[in-house]
């Protein structure tokens, strides 16, 4: 007999389809992920990020604390 795993209601998505919500690249989103900078659900090797978890991400960045690493010209502000 197999284990159910039972996902909340909220709609979740998958790295790719944020980054094509977002206007980024899926390597700009994974980025963000391993960072700690974006959350993300795990459910095995698959990770799910909700619209909440993307909500925080930019509220972090609206408090003016948050420095932006992705580019190699250094920290965007």
């Amino acid at each position: 007999m197999q284990a159910k795993v039972f996902l909340s209601q909220e709609a979740s998505f998958t790295p790719e389809e944020v980054g094509r919500k977002l206007g980024v690249k899926r390597s700009t989103v994974y980025a963000w992920l391993s960072r700690g900078e974006m959350r993300a659900n795990k459910v095995g090797a698959n990770r799910y990020i909700t619209q909440n978890q993307i909500n925080e991400f930019f509220s972090k960045r609206a408090t003016g604390d948050y420095v932006d690493m992705t580019y190699a010209n250094g920290p965007v502000r």
